[in-house]
């Protein structure tokens, strides 16, 4: 059996729609958050900055 992946690149914005409309989730976490301010701080500003932050899988 093989398994395909492809990988796609969507803006923030297109993703929280999709969370609003429903069409994807984000599950509940397991284990407590962890990040602290700064570290959030600084994702949000990666985001806004159109830097490369990680993949989502599906």
């Amino acid at each position: 059996m093989s398994i395909q992946y492809s990988v796609n690149q969507y803006s923030i914005g297109i993703l929280l729609s999709w969370i609003e409309a429903d069409q994807i989730a984000i599950p509940d976490i397991r284990r407590p958050f962890v990040w602290s301010t700064t570290k959030v701080r600084d994702f949000i500003d990666s985001l806004y900055n159109g830097y490369p932050v990680g993949y989502l899988t599906a």
